[in-house]
């Protein structure tokens, strides 16, 4: 295998070769961050690991299916929505009377809540590199802007104008 290889070089080994091991190196690379933003969400560590094995679990499933955005964006978005459905299922489960009809169907899915979550990720994935980066800092790992701007040596007012015109850009890209 290759030294220092690419997010990109080691999917197409896991792809191409099946490589356990190149999945492997993706796991140590982003477990800790996937944990991070897992546990910001369920706010329990067992939970937050449980949610971080399912995230590698549903992403190496779908990995054919990844087109070639940030990987690390990637499987943090898939941790979120695992998380949400846990969230939402524990809420379920603990405010649901339990002499309900339990066979009734599940009113609480919004497709259109979940096609305009599709499209933000979409109109995301779209974006250059460095947008989508600022995206997954502020969004996903609640860096504060001023953390991010001292990161990338800017000023926090830079930081917030450029958040404010990548955010117009992905309302314009999900109403087209």
């Amino acid at each position: 295998m290759l030294i220092n290889p690419t997010d990109i070089e080691l999917i197409r080994e896991v792809l191409q070769n099946d490589n356990a091991r190149a999945f492997e190196t993706l796991m140590k690379r982003y477990t800790s961050s996937v944990y991070g933003a897992a546990l910001r969400l369920m706010k329990d560590e067992d939970e937050a690991q449980e949610v971080t094995q399912m995230a590698f679990i549903q992403a190496y499933r779908q990995l054919d299916s990844w087109r070639g955005e940030n990987f690390g964006a990637w499987l943090t978005i898939i941790a979120n929505h695992i998380a949400l459905r846990m969230l939402e299922k524990e809420k379920r489960r603990q405010t649901d009377p339990l002499d309900e009809n339990t066979d009734a169907p599940d009113e609480s899915y919004d497709e259109q809540r979940e096609l305009q979550l599709q499209a933000m990720e979409a109109a995301i994935a779209q974006l250059p590199e460095a947008d989508r980066q600022l995206i997954q800092w502020h969004y996903y790992e609640n860096l504060p802007l001023q953390t991010i701007a001292q990161q990338l040596g800017q000023t926090e007012n830079n930081i917030k104008v450029r958040m404010y015109r990548i955010r117009e850009r992905i309302k314009r890209k999900m109403q087209s």
